[in-house]
């Protein structure tokens, strides 16, 4: 494992201790996890075997009732014989030895009591004899209707309000058909869901620490279940407001059924947080212990290391007079003390002797380097005094020589057009000629502008008003061609001593070129800071236009070297001229596809720095 270097060993024992403590978080964290989803999948499997209990008993309890009705639907010539029965007394009445009475006598199951309906829904037998139900046509009952309709058995769901009975209640109903398919009744039986024998599996059933048990019909509706206030309504999620228990469903074979036990997981697993809690308390205690011992041992030792650092950093800065003391140790730092300071007295020893010889080399390599570094300033100065001798003796023997000519050409073809109609043909042509004449004359004058001495008049100027006035004079060629000018140069800045006019010509420049750089628009930042050292003011024009070539860049303040083809090259050169006789220098950062930025460094005299 590696630190950062800047970190102490306080620093690190700090977070060995707290990484202790995330991993202890992350193991009690993971134990607690565990133990959750163990419990919970052990509830669901309680859960599920209790619904599987529920589910066998009230499975056996509907089987038995519809295997009665079933029996007795398949007794031979009961098909045959319904309009018999019906004919009997008119009644209902039928002994009591019959086999319908012993089916149904005290049944266990229907609760609610059985009928026997005819082909057109009347009832013709009741059991017990004489209940409200005889003489009734029930045709249009939903049960019933279904299976008339369907001519299946059925097991309904939870009923109330049907004329059946008053409480709520289930029917199991077979049809009665003969051997050729055809329907001639059907035998149905009313399970009283109010009754202590429907509702008698679930006594077994702990409903404590919320555990509860239900069971639901194929409309949603709860038949049965430990907690009464939900009985006879639709099981639907419980309340936003109550926690979402854990479920178990098992559905029933012999009903559309189901039976759903659950509890909700903080009761569930409340024996989980009670020994996470325990855990927790635990392992916060061996913290505070181990941090109880360990501190004293730590802060002895991080103090140590601390004076043996500080004395090492000492002699790092050179400073070689401060004794290394280790005291009331007897151990390895101790010894580790008394070496560091044997070592302090040797090096103070090598130090001196090596000081005295570096002094005397020190004073020859000084004289011999300013004597080279003065050579070398002579010598650029002259050649650079020589090449701009020569080149401004040709250029105001070339300008001399060619601005006569020049005006004369200009002025006949003023002279021209002032005789000659508007709409002449030759009109445009004059007015070319005189404008390049004009473009010329500008020529002409820049070289000679650069072939006389560049000698600056100094005054304290303010660099933000110099850099106003060169954009307000390029206002009109910003706003054509949608360049945006940002210029952040702090009120802080100090007033230094320049030429104005040859300054405020160098930003014209720097600017001018910016702006052709970039016909479709975009944006110039003139930005300005006073450099670490006080002494310098470091000022840079930055566009956003496509860049310069790299091989060009070492040319570019070259005197005739230009990338326009109507360029004269004398700009940046005339700009590096001014720069540099006001003691200043000027460099260039370009970047194809991102811009190019200009960085001028002018000296701030000792006034403007106080």
């Amino acid at each position: 494992m590696s630190w950062p270097r800047d970190w102490s060993i306080r620093v690190k024992s700090i977070m060995l201790a707290g990484g202790y403590l995330l991993a202890l978080s992350a193991v009690y964290g993971a134990f607690t996890v565990y133990l959750s989803r163990r419990e919970m999948a052990e509830a669901r499997d309680r859960f599920q075997q209790t619904a599987r209990i529920v589910a066998a008993e009230f499975d056996a309890a509907v089987a038995s009732g519809a295997e009665r009705v079933e029996t007795v639907t398949r007794l031979p010539g009961l098909a045959y014989g319904l309009q018999s029965i019906e004919e009997a007394r008119g009644d209902g009445y039928i002994p009591p030895w019959t086999t319908l009475h012993y089916l149904f006598f005290k049944s266990p199951v229907f609760t609610g009591g059985v009928f026997l309906l005819d082909q057109v829904g009347k009832v013709l037998w009741t059991e017990p004899p004489g209940l409200s139900w005889l003489g009734r046509n029930f045709a249009d009952l939903p049960p019933m209707r279904d299976i008339y309709r369907t001519r299946r058995s059925l097991i309904s769901g939870v009923l109330n309000g049907d004329g059946l009975s008053p409480a709520p209640h289930v029917v199991i109903a077979v049809p009665i058909q003969d051997d050729s398919g055809a329907l001639h009744g059907l035998l149905a039986g009313v399970i009283d869901l109010t009754g202590s024998a429907f509702s008698d599996p679930l006594e077994a059933v702990s409903a404590s620490n919320g555990r509860f048990v239900e069971v639901v019909d194929q409309d949603g509706v709860v038949l049965a279940g430990t907690n009464a206030a939900r009985l006879f309504r639709r099981a639907d999620p419980f309340p936003a407001s109550a926690e979402a228990p854990m479920l178990a469903s098992v559905a029933l074979r012999r009903a559309p059924w189901r039976v759903v036990a659950g509890q909700p997981p903080s009761l569930a697993l409340a024996p989980v947080w009670q020994l996470q809690r325990a855990l927790w308390g635990i392992g916060i205690g061996l913290l505070l212990l181990a941090g109880a011992v360990a501190v004293p041992l730590l802060n002895g030792f991080v103090s140590a290391i601390r004076h043996l650092t500080d004395a090492a950093e000492t002699v790092a800065r050179g400073d070689l007079s401060q004794p290394v003391v280790v005291s009331k140790r007897h151990d390895e730092i101790a010894t580790l003390g008394r070496a560091f300071e044997q070592m302090r007295v040797e090096l103070g020893r090598s130090r001196r002797s090596l000081e005295e010889r570096l002094e005397e080399r020190e004073r020859l390599i000084g004289l011999l380097v300013r004597a080279n570094e003065d050579l070398h300033t002579a010598q650029a100065r002259l050649i650079e005094a020589e090449r701009l001798a020569a080149i401004g003796e040709l250029s105001a023997a070339v300008a001399h020589g060619i601005r006569n000519p020049v005006a004369g050409i200009k002025a006949a073809a003023q002279l021209a057009r002032l005789d000659m109609a508007a709409e002449h043909p030759l009109h445009e042509s004059i007015r070319d000629i005189i404008d390049e004449a004009n473009k010329l004359e500008a020529r002409i004058k820049t070289l000679l502008d650069f072939s006389r001495p560049f000698e600056p008049h100094l005054a304290p100027c303010r660099l933000e008003q110099v850099v106003g006035d060169a954009l307000a004079s390029l206002r009109s060629q910003l706003l054509a061609s949608g360049v945006e000018a940002v210029v952040d140069l702090p009120p802080a800045l100090p007033d230094i001593e320049l030429d104005y006019a040859q300054i405020e010509q160098v930003f014209l420049a720097l600017l001018s070129n910016a702006i052709e750089a970039m016909p479709g628009g975009g944006r110039i930042t003139i930005a300005g800071r006073v450099a670490a050292d006080s002494r310098q003011l470091h000022i840079e024009v930055r566009d956003s236009g496509p860049g310069i070539q790299p091989e060009q860049l070492p040319r570019i303040f070259t005197l005739f070297f230009t990338t326009k083809s109507s360029g004269t090259g004398f700009g940046l050169a005339v700009v590096k001229k001014i720069v540099e006789h006001h003691g200043g220098t000027i460099e260039v950062d370009s970047v194809l596809g991102r811009g190019t930025c200009f960085i001028l460094t002018l000296p701030i005299d000792d006034v403007s720095r106080g």
